[in-house]
């Protein structure tokens, strides 16, 4: 008796555990295995959602913004001719301003920067938004940039705030100004102390200011929403 309560314990756990690694969806009393567990089961452009690969797009972009899909995660990004939030609805830009500049054009005149302070966007939608608008994504290529988009930054009385900036790592593994395609060079940089640290799938570049104690760089997760800087050449 006392093995035969053994084996029945041992049936109970292995059902258990065929139970919770299976869909427990039913169809015609088959079980249906899951497809997915987790977003790297399913191809780039798909998210995992309640165990199948799913395109997770439909719906949530509106007012003449798209949805576009990096590496299994959705954003709002305004359509080709038009700008603004993505999220509250996107406007259209007059013939005056367009002209997109592309990644990796440096056309001739000075560098300017210019806030964009009364929105949020994640990364990339960041990067749409400055494109269709006319400029880029903010890139700081040496200690006067730096400077510059600082002074910029406080002119708008925006304190202990985040700020995009064109940096990342995703493409290699090595930090470059998405805008210029220019590398983030070693011998100039402007980290907060102990960053980047990749504390949590960060692999995009912010400016950040701690406690009021000046604005400098930081690694963040490229999914967040902060102030997006645009550099225009004037």
């Amino acid at each position: 008796a006392l093995a035969m309560n053994f084996a029945l314990l041992g049936s109970l756990w292995f059902c258990l555990i065929i139970h919770v690694t299976r869909a427990s969806v039913k169809n015609n009393s088959s079980v249906v295995v899951a497809q997915c567990i987790t977003n790297d089961d399913c191809g780039e452009l798909l998210s995992c959602i309640d165990l199948t690969c799913q395109d997770p797009c439909p719906g949530p972009c509106t007012g003449n913004a798209t949805c576009e899909i990096y590496n299994h995660v959705p954003y709002c990004a305004c359509k080709p001719g038009f700008s603004g939030n993505p999220f509250a609805g996107c406007q259209r830009v007059p013939e005056t301003q367009r002209g997109y500049l592309l990644p990796g054009s440096r056309p001739a005149g000075t560098k300017v920067y210019r806030v964009e302070r009364f929105f949020k966007v994640n990364y990339f939608s960041a990067l749409l938004y400055c494109t269709t608008h006319g400029g880029r994504l903010a890139s700081i290529e040496s200690k006067d940039e730096n400077k510059l988009i600082k002074d910029v930054i406080n002119k708008t009385g925006i304190r202990n705030a985040e700020f995009w900036t064109s940096g990342t790592n995703l493409p290699m593994g090595q930090w470059v100004w998405m805008s210029s395609r220019e590398p983030v060079l070693p011998d100039y940089s402007d980290w907060w102390p102990g960053e980047p640290n990749n504390a949590g799938d960060e692999h995009c570049l912010e400016l950040w200011e701690r406690d009021s104690r000046g604005y400098k760089w930081n690694d963040k997760r490229c999914t967040e929403q902060l102030y997006p800087i645009c550099e225009y050449f004037e």
